[in-house]
Order: structure tokens, then C-alpha cells, then sequence
């Protein structure tokens, strides 16, 4: 019978797991460690090797653990803190003990294992973890760990402190380690002070409350002197933070400070500037002006100013590399968001023509790069519903709507014909939905055989961010142009158009996509 057959597997799991705990009843700490290292991920496991070898067993074991059994002791007691029922055993006097002594190891397998144990404990213990670190001084033991000459370890270090500044009751402690870490800044080598800034901008990009303690601290301060200095090797050493610090809000108020962004200029005017920094100063002046408009009288006063000058320089450059020349497009979208910047560009014909023509470019990265940057600058502004007079405030806005329907809406249907790159087609797809809004653009658009090939050419993309793009497109067409669109599609193809709307992006008809086509001729 059935229940037969399942029995001898029953006593079979049942003798085998009699046999391991006799074998771990006989075994040395060490050995029963391996065993659980090895072994399956299971809680069952982990109960059954503590109730042999509770965790303080195991810690006095690694202290005096032969090199080979170093590594399994690590991993067993790694393996533990994974389990929510255990981790509160970390907490014991006795184990936090060795938890501080394995801190100061000379061993960087030690020091490594403590240091990911920690930040494990202070990111899902919550506050009452935070709070049981603190007590046993572990916080103390991690801010150490920040200084290890191995970045591994230092960056586990680090998730410690980010976690324990997400929780208000817990944020002052953290505030008296970046008080003593900024008053040793000076006396740290390049790494360690380089890391220790980065960590006060990950803790800023956090939390705002957190930024703006750390910057009533003068720790922003610290990281703008790194950049703003005439030591060479060390601004180039900071473009990366200053990239991570101009990433988000809060940063980027913090460099549009009055002073700041004039100084960021000043490097492009700098004939000995590093390309690495120039590129990282126009990123920053395009998220300044992004962020707060007044800027631009400062730094865009006119095309003959640095920012201008160094943008435009950027857009002409040519051959394989096109890093230049995505950061040159991307500024021109960050400042083309406000009505300001982008009357700025409109009127400077020259480099809207190298602006519109990189969408055709044969480079797939900048092609992506140009598609990307014309849809942030369109995807907030809807197309005037009415013409609008030269000088009104609406008027840059009709005036980037006419260049977008005669002269960028033909580049994205040929690149949808001819570039069959997944990430190209994904990003032409998304434009093109952005251009549908307009109606002109539109009735381009339905009346081209190959757009509407394509459209209803339901196996026409095979990646799946591809595919959910030409969705979107589809969902806009019809969103914005339903009263009109019947008279160009057929009845029949009109209903699978709106069928295919409703249903997801994976969605295929019933009838096959080559006889739909022929019912749309």
C-alpha cells in the first residue's frame, strides 16, 4: 500500500537524523561546525549544532581553532545570524565579548566575518538591535572596523552606521562617531578619508533629517574641500563623490549654495583641467540649474560662457568613445526642463541640429543616450493646444514640439525599422509614445505602413522591456487620438488595436499577426 511504501522513508529520515546526533554528540566543535557549513540552510540544522555547541562554545572554539577550521567555524557562525530565532543569541555578554576581541583580529577573516555580522544585526534587528549593539559597545567596535585597511570589510562597517541613523532615537550616537571621524580627517590616509566622506553621503542620501544633521556638522564641507583644492590627484581622487553627492535632492540643494556653483565653473576654464573632472563638473552645473533655475545667470549667461562653451564642445566630439557626448546631452535635458534653459538651447540652432541628428547616430549609446534625453525633456510638457506668440512663456514649448514632430519624430521611425537592438528598440518605442500625444505627430505616425506593420506585428519584440514600451505606445496612440484614429485603421484591425490596449504587453491575438497585417492593407 501506499502508507507502506512511505514508511521506510519515514524511518530511514528518522534513523538519519538519530546517526547525526550521535555523530555531532561525539564530534568537536569544529567538526560540528564543518558539518552545518556544508550542509543544507535549514533551522533544523542550526537548532541541532546549538544545542551541542551553543554560540558561545563556538566563539571560544575560533579563538583557538587550527587554520583549518577557521574558515568553517566562520561560516557556521555567519550562517546563524541568517536565522531571525537565533540572532537575539548574538546578544549574550559572552559572545558580544569575543564579537569586540574578533574586531581588533589580526586575522581579516575574523575581522571580515564580525564586521558582516554586525551590520547583519544592526539592519534587521530594527531599533531593539540597534539598541542591544550599543549596549554591548559593538557600535564602537564597528566604527573601528570603518579604518580597515580592506574595503570589504570597512563597507560592512559602513551598512552598520547607515542603518543605525534610519532610527531618530539612535541618530545621536551615530552623530558622536561622525564627529570623531571628522576630527581625524585630516591625519587619514587618502582611502580611508575618501571612504569615510562617501559614507557621510550614503547616510545623506538616506535620509533628508540625516543629511541636514551631517550638514550642520560641515561633513558636505569636507567633501567639496576634497574637489575644490589644488591637490591634483586628490580632486581627481573626489569625482566620484562629488558625482554621488550631485545625485540626489538634497545634494544638489547643497552645491547650489551661494558661492558653490562658481567655484565648480572655475575648473572649466582651467586649460590643465582632467577630462574625469570635467565631465563631473558639467554633470553637476546641469543638476544645479536642474534643481534650482536662478542659476543659470550665473552659469549660463551666455553661449560664450565656460558651461556653454564646454557643452558644445562635448556634442561635437566623434569617434567610438561616447562618453563626452552622452554627458553633453544629458545636461542639455537637465537644463532644458525649465522654460529658461530650454529657450537657451532653441535659440542656439547649431547645437539643437547636433542635438536632434545624435538620435540617428549609428553609435548605439549615443543613439539610446539621445532617445532618453529627448524624452525627459518632453515627458512633462504636453503639446500647446493652441498656436502661442513668440515671446509668451508657452512659446519655447510649441517651439520644441514643432522641431520634435518635423524633424526628431522621422529619426525614431527609422531607428524602429532599421536597429533591431533590444535596448535601442525599447527606447524608441518609449518616445515615439511621448510624440503620439501630439496629433500632428500622430497622423505621421498611423498613416506609415512600416509603423503599422510593426504595430500589429505582435512578435515583433522579443525582449520584454522592448515589448512593455510598444505597449505603452499603443495605450498612448489611442489615450490621446481616439476621435480621429478610426478613420485610418480598418474596423477589424481598430478592435484588435484596443483589445491589445486593454490586455498586457505579452498579450498576442488569436489570428495570426501576418493575417491582421493583411487585414490592415
Amino acid at each position: 500500500s501506499r502508507q507502506d511504501r512511505r514508511a521506510p522513508s519515514s524511518q530511514f529520515r528518522a534513523a538519519r537524523a538519530l546517526l547525526r546526533t550521535a555523530r555531532l554528540a561525539m564530534a568537536t566543535a569544529a567538526d560540528a561546525a564543518r558539518e552545518f557549513a556544508t550542509g543544507p540552510m535549514a533551522l533544523e540544522a542550526a537548532r541541532l549544532l546549538l544545542g551541542h555547541f551553543p554560540l558561545p562554545a563556538l566563539c571560544e572554539a575560533l579563538a583557538n581553532a587550527r587554520p583549518e577550521d577557521t574558515v568553517h567555524l566562520l561560516t557556521a557562525l555567519e550562517r546563524l545570524a541568517e536565522f531571525e530565532e537565533i540572532r537575539a543569541s548574538f546578544f549574550s555578554d559572552s559572545v558580544a565579548a569575543f564579537l569586540r576581541q574578533g574586531a581588533e583580529s589580526q586575522d581579516p577573516r575574523v575581522r571580515a566575518v564580525v564586521a558582516k555580522l554586525l551590520s547583519r544585526l544592526a539592519r534587521e534587528g530594527g531599533e531593539v538591535g540597534i539598541g542591544r549593539l550599543s549596549e554591548h559597545g559593538l557600535l564602537e567596535a564597528s566604527e573601528a572596523l570603518l579604518m580597515d585597511e580592506d574595503t570589504g570589510i570597512a563597507e560592512a562597517a559602513a551598512g552598520t552606521f547607515r542603518a543605525v541613523m534610519q532610527y531618530p532615537a539612535w541618530r545621536e550616537a551615530a552623530l558622536g562617531a561622525v564627529d570623531r571621524l571628522q576630527n581625524t580627517l585630516a591625519g587619514m590616509p587618502d582611502v580611508q578619508r575618501i571612504r569615510v566622506l562617501h559614507l557621510f553621503i550614503e547616510i545623506g542620501r538616506g535620509s533628508e533629517d540625516a543629511f541636514k544633521a551631517l550638514e550642520g556638522r560641515g561633513a558636505y564641507s569636507h567633501v567639496l574641500g576634497a574637489f575644490i583644492t589644488d591637490d591634483i590627484l586628490l580632486k581627481m581622487v573626489s569625482v566620484e563623490l562629488m558625482d554621488s553627492l550631485g545625485s540626489f535632492p538634497a545634494g544638489q540643494d547643497f552645491l547650489s549654495r551661494e558661492g558653490v556653483p562658481e567655484q565648480l565653473a572655475l575648473n572649466l576654464t582651467d586649460p590643465m583641467c582632467d577630462d574625469s573632472v570635467r565631465l563631473c563638473v558639467v554633470r553637476l552645473l546641469s543638476f544645479i540649474i536642474r534643481r534650482n533655475p536662478t542659476t543659470m545667470a550665473q552659469l549660463l549667461p551666455g553661449r560664450e560662457s565656460p558651461l556653454a562653451q564646454t557643452i558644445a564642445g562635448m556634442l561635437e566630439t566623434s569617434g567610438s568613445e561616447s562618453t563626452e557626448r552622452l554627458t553633453a546631452m544629458n545636461a542639455w535635458a537637465n537644463i532644458s526642463l525649465h522654460a529658461t534653459g530650454l529657450a537657451f538651447f532653441l535659440q542656439w540652432e547649431g547645437r539643437l541640429n547636433t542635438i536632434v541628428g545624435m538620435v540617428s547616430s549609428m553609435n548605439n549609446e549615443v543613439c539610446k543616450g539621445a532617445m532618453a534625453a529627448w524624452s525627459l525633456v518632453l515627458q512633462d510638457r504636453p503639446p500647446p493646444s493652441q498656436i502661442v506668440e513668440v515671446g509668451t512663456e508657452e512659446a519655447p514649448a510649441m517651439m520644441l514640439w514643432e522641431i520634435a514632430e518635423r524633424r526628431l519624430l522621422p529619426a525614431v521611425v527609422k531607428n524602429l525599422q532599421f536597429k533591431p537592438f533590444p535596448d535601442v528598440r525599447f527606447h524608441a518605442w518609449n518616445l515615439l509614445a511621448l510624440l503620439v500625444q501630439s496629433r500632428a505627430a500622430a497622423q505621421i505616425v498611423v498613416p506609415s505602413q512600416e509603423v503599422r506593420d510593426l504595430m500589429l506585428d505582435f512578435t515583433s519584440e522579443l525582449d520584454s522591456q522592448a515589448r512593455i514600451a510598444k505597449h505603452d505606445f499603443v495605450k498612448a496612440l489611442l489615450r490621446h487620438n481616439d476621435q480621429w484614429l478610426a478613420a485610418f485603421l480598418d474596423e477589424k484591425v481598430m478592435k484588435v488595436v484596443e483589445e491589445y490596449a486593454r490586455q498586457s504587453a505579452h498579450w498576442v491575438p488569436r489570428t495570426a499577426a501576418v493575417s491582421v497585417g493583411q487585414e490592415a492593407a
